[in-house]
């Protein structure tokens, strides 16, 4: 795969991703319509949303370990059909159940797709590239989470919450076909280092997962550490699922201010992944141990801005949405750095099995986000509820600090098995009388 074919496919599946996450978001302002037609309250949904995302991440621990075993690129588009067909029928659903079990399919095509995205995109960029590509996939997840809100606000504004979910689906029905019929294949352990011109040469990668892998997977200290912070650090983001809810409701604000205010913390996660990316990519090209730190020290200070815009800041359209920019900004920047340790660390026939498992840990800090949202709503209110959950990434900061102490040692372990895998390579090579 040459730079064109990279970076094009690179737009594609982030396209791709835009349009899969719109259905994340897109019934997030329309949310009090939603639960009129339906008789139900905010437990509900914080239940169904968070059966929605963890359903959807225990079945792509399939999707992530067939990633080492089927095309990558046929599973990327059955995961995001999957996601969709769901997204367009769910604006005919004529009652709750026929809603609910509609949400939940589509929160399994959404899962399925994680896993697939980084282990495709770990293949075609190497590690000095890895934290910009990343970025930009992240981005993307990011942008399709406001797009959705945006779909959900402006064209269900009126009234009419169910035409936002046929406007959040239906271009990946073309981008599928665009994917599908322009992109190649991309090869394992193309973009490694110590790999990357036997590949380049026609060599074939010979690692395959197999169940005793998983295993060792855990051995890593930085994989366990990033797992488990995963599952703190997306508790807080599942939980803005009500911030619009929380902007109208409580802080007085209308649909569309708040829709826009919305969009505004949105676009500071946006620039939040940008720079972190860009940041981070230069931090890890200079001190790779120093880049666990960058991302504990921004998390703490985004907790701290989002528990003070929830407990402090007043309900001025202006106000709320500086201090949102500012604090998404911040918090913002850890993701693409994590994935990029992560793709740092682990080989590429362990990066689907690896990414299904961080796609659960973090689908789990997402629905419980959304789940105790909900819940501690009814008790304690929407206030109460959105600080403690963003507390959350205090417990996130710590666990990333002792990466600091172990990334640069599982990283020189990868290194040393891609190594003897290179080794290997040429001498099967050599024994069948090829030249690498």
């Amino acid at each position: 795969m040459n730079r064109n074919q990279r970076y094009f496919s690179l737009v594609v599946i982030s396209l791709m991703m835009i349009v899969l996450n719109m259905d994340a978001n897109v019934m997030s302002p329309t949310l009090v319509m939603i639960e009129k037609e339906f008789g139900i309250g905010d437990a509900a949904i914080g239940s169904m949303m968070g059966l929605f995302t963890i359903i959807g991440a225990v079945v792509s621990l399939f999707w992530g370990y067939f990633a080492d075993k089927a095309a990558r690129k046929v599973l990327f588009i059955a995961a995001i059909l999957i996601g969709e067909l769901p997204c367009t029928l769910t604006a005919f659903a004529p009652n709750y159940p026929v809603f609910f079990a509609l949400r939940i399919l589509s929160g399994v095509g959404l899962g399925a797709a994680y896993p697939l995205l980084y282990s495709i995109v770990g293949d075609m960029f190497d590690e000095r590239e890895r934290p910009s590509a990343v970025a930009i996939v992240t981005v993307a997840v990011s942008v399709g989470t406001i797009a959705g809100t945006l779909v959900g606000g402006y064209v269900g504004g009126n009234g009419d919450w169910r035409t936002p979910f046929i406007v959040a689906s239906a271009p990946n029905y073309l981008l599928v076909l665009v994917y599908w019929l322009l992109t190649p294949e991309p090869k394992k352990a193309a973009s490694e280092e110590a790999t990357r011109d036997l590949v380049a040469a026609g060599l074939v990668y010979p690692k395959r997962l197999h169940l005793a892998d998983y295993a060792g997977i855990f051995k890593s200290r930085t994989n366990l550490y990033l797992f488990l912070q995963g599952v703190a650090g997306s508790l807080p983001w599942g939980s803005f699922f009500f911030i619009n809810e929380y902007l109208n409701r409580v802080k007085g604000l209308s649909v569309a201010n708040a829709t826009t205010v919305f969009l505004v913390f949105g676009v500071g996660m946006l620039v939040g992944n940008i720079v972190g990316g860009q940041v981070g990519g230069r931090i890890f090209r200079r001190a790779p141990r120093v880049l666990p730190a960058f991302c504990a020290a921004t998390t703490l200070l985004g907790a701290a801005m989002v528990i003070c815009i929830v407990l402090v800041v007043p309900a001025s359209v202006p106000e709320l949405a500086l201090m949102g920019f500012l604090a998404t900004a911040l918090a913002g920047m850890t993701g693409p750095n994590i994935t990029a340790m992560i793709l740092d660390v682990n080989s590429p026939e362990n990066r689907g099995a690896v990414f299904s498992i961080f796609n659960l840990t973090d689908s789990l800090g997402q629905g419980f986000g959304r789940f105790v949202a909900g819940s501690l709503s009814g008790f304690f209110g929407l206030t109460a509820a959105l600080a403690i959950c963003s507390g959350f990434w205090v417990v996130c900061a710590a666990l990333i600090v002792a990466v600091i102490f172990t990334f640069t040692a599982d990283m020189a372990r990868h290194h040393e098995h891609l190594r003897g895998v290179a080794r290997e390579m040429r001498a099967a090579a050599a024994a069948q009388g090829k030249a690498p």
